[in-house]
């Protein structure tokens, strides 16, 4: 008896075929998706770094922020950047537009706090960037066993038709044993998807978090120092 992949493919019924079909697909979607994300996250955090060193060297001038603004654009792609970019450029404009009231520590706390609050919007926007298409991937890894074992049921259906039929060997033990393997088959196709599926999921979930902790931490340091700045031009 002939157990080869395409002799299988063979004798499956059309149901069994198409749910097949249908894990190939699943399989090179979640492939495709993998690849994106892996290369936006490998870009994301060399940029992220490159934007972190640049930040530290000017935090560390006279300049302070204001030295800090239009930085992040040479940093694109880069999350942290995006984030403490936007904060950044929103608290210089911010400072500047109060004018005669620029030492007055309660308005520019006020501008500290709405710089706060548009920086988190910004931060929830780039984490949803980030887990772009990983909703798909769990979706996949949950479902492919499932597609598998529905193709695996109709398999089995199939396999005991071919046993009712005289003129397919009438049920001896070739014919199990062939029905069979060829209805566990999708079972097993589902499962290798599910478990590729499952395994990229969880790797980038982890790197999303990675970044967020980087975007959180940053964001927490160029507040502190957004502080400090006001704080000195309330003291002038």
């Amino acid at each position: 008896m002939d157990f080869s992949l395409f002799h299988m493919w063979q004798q499956m019924g059309a149901v069994a075929k198409v749910v097949v079909v249908l894990l190939a697909i699943m399989s090179v979607y979640s492939m495709a998706v993998a690849v994106e994300r892996w290369f936006c996250f490998r870009t994301g955090r060399i940029r992220s770094l490159g934007y972190l060193a640049d930040i530290q060297k000017i935090l560390g001038t006279k300049s302070g922020l204001k030295g800090a603004l239009g930085v992040d654009e040479r940093w694109q792609g880069s999350p942290v950047a995006k984030v403490i970019g936007s904060g950044v450029k929103q608290f210089v404009h911010g400072v500047n537009a109060l004018e005669t009231k620029s030492e007055d520590l309660t308005e520019l706390e006020f501008v500290v706090e709405g710089v706060s609050r548009s920086m988190e919007r910004v931060r929830d926007r780039e984490v949803a960037n980030l887990k772009r298409g990983l909703s798909a991937l769990a979706t996949i890894s949950s479902s492919a066993p499932f597609v598998g074992l529905f193709g695996t049921v109709f398999g089995i259906i199939t396999a005991f038709q071919n046993m009712a039929d005289p003129g397919k060997g009438g049920g001896g033990l070739a014919t199990v044993s062939a029905g069979i393997s060829e209805a566990l088959l999708t079972t097993a196709v589902g499962l290798a998807v599910a478990i590729v599926s499952v395994w990229f999921y969880n790797y980038f979930i982890a790197r999303v978090d990675d970044l967020t902790i980087d975007v959180d931490e940053t964001t927490g340091e160029i507040l502190e120092s957004m502080l400090r700045e006001v704080r000195a031009l309330a003291v002038r």
